[in-house]
């Protein structure tokens, strides 16, 4: 072999170590596999972000969403199991409106804070006989769907205090159930119910003053009426 081929090789082979150097020094500016440009590291740190951001959205979606009243059926039953009155479960006292519930005031009510109560609770069963009969005609069509559960939770915080204080839960009596031309009638007519139901638990509040509970109960299901289920029906009727 001449100086001249020699000179060629050794030039050849000189290029491609330094090739071969340049690859190695820009694979190891990075962590992450197969590119050596540190894009692994940098999709793995992404993807954690991602995550993180969901899962503390997540947890702040979950703590801003309302608790309720927080009743619950015990044994397997729910509101839509029917029929009202004394089948129904206890209340869930655990949660809800229940966490500030204050204790008993005294260990018997006067017959005349019993027929108050009983009021409210027939009021009630009435208003859920009613929205059931308008879901019968006019099929599951809101707000009556959702107001129903909510009248089921009212009857049970009336039936909770029923207990509490050893009161005979009455059977319900059969309501006189009228049908409408139009579900926006039928709207109309429900939230005169409503109106008529919180101006019931206004009268209530003098006479139970001196019971803390079952002032707060009231309070909780007349606002529930006003501030709540009116406006859904007014809506409706509009």
């Amino acid at each position: 072999m001449n100086a001249k081929r020699i000179w060629i090789v050794l030039l050849v082979m000189a290029m491609l170590a330094l090739v071969a150097m340049t690859a190695s020094a820009q694979g190891g500016r990075g962590n992450g596999p197969g590119n050596g440009t540190g894009t692994g590291t940098q999709t793995q740190t992404n993807t954690q972000t991602q995550t993180e951001t969901q899962t503390q959205t997540q947890t702040a979606t979950q703590n801003a969403m309302p608790s309720g009243l927080g009743y619950g059926y015990q044994g397997g039953r729910n509101e839509d199991a029917g029929p009202r009155g004394n089948t129904y479960m206890n209340a869930n006292m655990g949660s809800g409106l229940f966490l500030n519930l204050p204790p008993a005031a005294v260990d018997e009510l006067p017959q005349d804070i019993v027929d108050l109560m009983m009021s409210g609770w027939l009021d009630e069963q009435h208003a859920y006989a009613v929205y059931s009969a308008v879901i019968e005609q006019f099929g599951p069509v809101r707000p009556f769907t959702n107001i129903l559960r909510s009248e089921a939770q009212h009857i049970a915080a009336w039936e909770m205090l029923f207990e509490r204080y050893d009161i005979a839960i009455p059977e319900v009596p059969e309501f006189d159930l009228p049908t409408y031309d139009t579900l926006a009638d039928a709207c109309t007519v429900a939230a005169d119910a409503e109106v008529a139901n919180f101006d019931l638990y206004d009268a209530m509040f003098a006479a139970f003053e001196p019971y803390p509970d079952l002032t707060y109960v009231a309070q909780v299901l007349r606002d529930a009426s006003e501030f709540s289920h009116l406006p859904a029906f007014e809506m409706c009727a509009s």
